[in-house]
């Protein structure tokens, strides 16, 4: 059904609320990262594998897998913004 389904045919989805790391695996590539999520729209995401390259925690300048995928998840707090020169 997914395949059926053009994002430019509908509006985003919902945000993430929260998150909890249940395993971290290290692969050859980078790391795969379980997750449990908690949505904005009330739903719950299960057993959700996020898949982490080497080259993604280059990119996020961080060698921490939680703040890898915390980046990776649209998770900044104000301080990296003001970093990035992201201010309002």
């Amino acid at each position: 059904m997914a395949d059926s389904l053009n994002s430019r045919d509908y509006e985003t989805g919902t945000a993430i609320r929260t998150f909890n790391i249940i395993e971290t695996t290290v692969q050859p590539e980078g790391f795969a990262v379980r997750l449990q999520m908690d949505l904005d729209s009330g739903y719950e995401l299960e057993d959700v594998v996020m898949k982490i390259s080497h080259e993604d925690l280059a990119g996020y300048e961080t060698n921490d897998i939680q703040e890898a995928v915390k980046y990776a998840l649209g998770f900044f707090d104000s301080d990296v913004l003001e970093d990035k020169n992201f201010e309002q």
